[in-house]
Formats: structure tokens, C-alpha cells, sequence
């Protein structure tokens, strides 16, 4: 059970399309409902059909839609959920492709005025069907990043896509036209009184249109917003194993991976009770700077790993190998600049990418890649008891998430960020696909707001 959702204009409803939503967990009624006959097909109406009904709401796209029409629209919407009396944290609305979509990825922007990064969840409930890799446009920094991030919900969403990409711009809405690949979908946060999300809407004929509507935001502010969004993604939790308790699928995609260098394998083996829990905040990063390479162990298992390094121009010849043995907690950071096979070859440089309250030092560019990495978890003897190969999408910058190494060591997570709840008032299981579990999120969020307006 995932989110449900009405139709404004259920006649014009394509069956691929209503097929796309419900595969990412959203329930359109058969037929549709809509709160009133005499109902509208915008934006503003697909809204007010949310408070109507609770749901959230999907709406066809306009066949005559231009830019300016948009915006007003746009402009109602916002005026309606100021005066919303509605205590839903989140409003979505979902314009369908008027064909169907291209074989690209989902792509999510996160504007630097939003406060709440729902519109991560939506674009990974999306994504994670039809296994579509996700883009995300991030104007707000570090504070609405999956992928520079610890939060257990995000490392989750992560896990749960087949690649995740992100690329930090100030004016993230006006960055799609510097992607290589339009996108299939476009899930978009809208901040309040924003008109950005029209262009979007104009130019992506081709793309499902999400609309994402942070209503604690409109209605009570910034700081309200904030809290609320917090509460969900607590609650979202980092646990989806499947109702029979099984480890989750490993959303690797190892079969894509070049061996570059000799005498790598993987290596499975199921006696792993002597290994320490795997926490839902557990990540191995792997970065390659302008100088150095780094690698971080944010978990509790001690860690070998071997890094492949070369040029981005060939990437499956290895030209150096790095390993290392990491303890739990362990960074370690060598140099570079010092390796023979590697002098001539251009490093990434520094970028200082800037955002409305905050700036960030990433690395870009250059030919020096990493080419494979690969981990080996030991047990207290010194005995391997698992082993797996990664394939960086990006060559600079890499997470082993807690889910993934999860799948490495064939053990369910650890229920270790939340505390253990009340039985007498706990699901009978866990949701098992992320639009339920976010559903479920937002209901603990609302009753806060419940709480607030009452």
C-alpha cells in the first residue's frame, strides 16, 4: 500500500501511464476518484482535490499549457495552500508524459528556498521500478544531499536506485539542458510562492512531471517545515527487508564491472555471526582528490580493501593499485602525486561550488579515475568471510552503503537508529517498498501537525 492518489480529469488518464504510478507506489482508484465534478485540471485544482480527500493528488497535463498559463497556475497553487486548513505535510502532484517516456533517468531537483527533501523519496520511489538511475540538481548543499550525508532514510534511498549522481547548482531548474540524456522523470520541489517549476513543465513533454509540495512550509514556515521534515525522515527508518525476514537484493549491478586488475574475487561465505552488526549508518567512502586518495570506514567491521586507479580514457587497464586494511572507524588518506604510473595523467581539480547560505569544496574534471574497488570483511581470526567488487559510477567519489553491505554479508540490518516500538502498537511489518514507507512516515509527521493546529 503506498500513497493514494486522485485524478482531476480521470477520462484523459493513459493505461501506461497509470501503470508508471503505480509501479512506484502510487494507488490510483479504479476508476479514479475526483472530490468534485466540477473540478478543474491544474495544479490549484489537484491541490484543493488533496484536501477534499487526503490523498494525494495526480493531475493530466494540459494540451494547451504555455509558460505564463503555468505560472499562474503555479501562483494559485501557492495562494491555496497558505490557506489550506489541511495538516498533510506533503502535497504531490504528478503530470504524466503525453508520451511515453524516453529511456532516460529520473531526475530530482532540490531549489535552494525548499527546507524538506521529500521530493529524494518520490524520485527514488520512481526510479527504483523501472531500475532508472537518478540525477539530482541540488541547490541546497550538503542539507539535501543523499549522497554527502549519514542520514540513515537517505543512505537507503541510495541503495535502493541503481546509480545515484549528484550535481550541486545554485539554480538547479535551469540546469537540465546540461544533461547529457533528457530526463524520463522529473521530480521537482516547489517552494512556496516559486513559478521556477513551470519551465519544467513547458519543456519536458516527454517526462513525468512530480510536483512536490512542502504544505508545512506554506502554511507554517521555514522552521516548522524543517522540524517536520526531520520527524519523516526519522520515521522513514532504513529497514524495507521483505515480510520474510530475507536480507535485502543487492542493488549492485557487478555485472557491469570491467575486471581491471588480476586476482580480484568475490568471495561469499555464510558463517558471519562472529561479525559485528551492520548498523543502518554504516558507509565505506572512497574519494580521489586533486591529490590524494581517501577512504573512510564508518563501520564496525574491519575492512581490506584494494583500489584500482588509471585514466578515464581506459578504463579497464589498472595503472596503479592501492591496498590498505581499515579498522573500525579508520581513515586513511595517501598521496597521489607520488605514484609513477600516474604522473602525466590530470588529476580532478578543485571546484567551490556555492549555494544561498553555504559553499563546498567538490572535484571535478580530469583524467585520473578510480577504476574498481573492492572490499574484504574479516572476521576476528583474519579469515575473509565476504568479499564484493565495485565499479564507482563516477570515478571520484564512492559509498558502500549499509544496505549494500547488507547484501555482501548476507545479514539483515540492525534496527539500531530507532528505538524498539511499542508492541502492542507496531505494524505487523515493515513497508516493503518506499512510497508505502514514506506514506507511513508522513502520517507521524502530520500528527505533529495534527497536534499543532488543534
Amino acid at each position: 500500500m503506498g500513497i493514494s492518489a486522485a485524478s482531476t480529469t480521470p477520462a484523459t488518464w493513459d493505461p501506461a501511464a497509470v501503470a508508471r504510478l503505480r509501479a512506484a507506489g502510487i494507488d490510483l482508484d479504479d476508476p479514479p476518484r475526483t472530490g468534485d465534478a466540477s473540478a478543474g485540471s491544474g495544479i490549484a485544482d489537484a491541490l484543493a482535490l488533496m484536501d477534499q480527500l487526503a490523498v494525494s493528488a495526480a493531475v493530466a497535463r494540459r494540451t494547451d499549457a504555455d509558460r505564463a498559463a503555468v505560472e499562474r497556475d503555479l501562483a494559485d497553487a501557492a495562494v491555496a495552500l497558505q490557506s489550506s486548513t489541511a495538516t498533510a505535510a506533503l502535497g504531490m502532484v504528478v503530470i504524466p508524459s503525453t508520451t511515453d517516456p524516453r529511456p532516460g533517468p529520473v531526475v530530482v531537483i532540490s531549489p535552494a528556498e525548499s527546507r524538506s527533501v521529500y521530493e529524494l523519496y518520490a524520485a527514488a520511489a520512481f526510479a527504483q521500478p523501472a531500475r532508472r538511475r537518478v540525477v539530482h540538481l541540488n541547490g541546497r548543499g550538503s542539507r539535501a544531499s543523499a549522497v554527502h550525508s549519514g542520514i540513515a532514510a537517505r543512505v537507503t534511498l541510495r541503495s535502493a536506485s541503481t546509480e545515484w549522481r549528484e550535481f550541486p547548482h545554485a539554480h538547479p531548474e535551469r540546469a537540465l539542458h546540461t544533461l547529457t540524456s533528457r530526463p524520463a522523470a522529473i521530480v521537482a520541489a516547489v517552494p512556496p510562492g516559486s513559478v521556477e517549476a513551470a519551465r519544467l513543465i513547458v519543456d519536458h513533454p516527454d517526462a513525468d512531471v512530480i510536483l512536490v509540495f512542502d504544505r508545512a512550509h506554506a502554511r507554517f514556515g521555514k522552521g516548522v517545515a524543517e522540524q517536520i521534515g526531520s520527524i519523516v525522515e526519522l520515521a522513514f527508518g532504513v529497514n524495507l527487508d521483505d515480510d520474510d525476514g530475507e536480507p535485502p537484493a543487492d542493488t549492485v549491478d557487478t555485472a557491469s564491472v570491467v575486471e581491471p586488475t588480476s586476482g580480484i574475487e568475490d568471495v561469499a561465505d555464510s558463517a558471519t555471526d562472529d561479525l559485528p552488526p551492520i548498523r543502518a549508518s554504516d558507509v565505506v567512502h572512497v574519494r580521489l582528490t586533486s591529490s590524494t586518495l581517501e577512504l573512510t570506514n564508518r563501520t564496525a567491521q574491519t575492512l581490506d580493501v584494494r583500489v584500482a586507479l588509471g585514466a578515464a580514457s581506459d578504463p579497464d587497464v589498472a595503472l596503479a593499485e592501492f591496498r590498505a586494511t581499515l579498522a573500525p572507524g579508520d581513515t586513511r588518506i595517501e598521496t597521489t602525486t607520488d605514484i609513477p604510473a600516474l604522473r602525466g595523467i590530470e588529476p580532478p581539480h578543485t571546484v567551490m561550488r556555492h549555494w544561498s547560505h553555504e559553499s563546498e569544496e567538490v572535484y571535478e574534471g580530469g583524467e585520473q579515475r578510480i577504476h574498481a574497488f573492492q572490499l574484504e570483511v574479516r572476521r576476528t581470526d583474519g579469515t575473509v568471510a565476504a568479499a564484493r567488487r565495485f565499479r564507482p559510477g563516477n570515478g571520484l567519489d564512492f559509498f558502500v552503503t549499509a544496505r549494500e553491505l547488507t547484501a555482501v554479508i548476507g545479514r539483515p540490518l540492525a534496527r539500531s537508529i530507532l528505538p524498539e516500538p511499542d508492541p502492542g502498537s507496531a505494524a505487523t511489518a515493515p513497508p516493503r517498498d518506499i512510497m508505502a514507507a514514506l506514506a507511513a512516515a508522513l502520517a507521524v509527521g502530520e500528527g505533529v501537525l495534527t497536534a499543532r493546529s488543534s
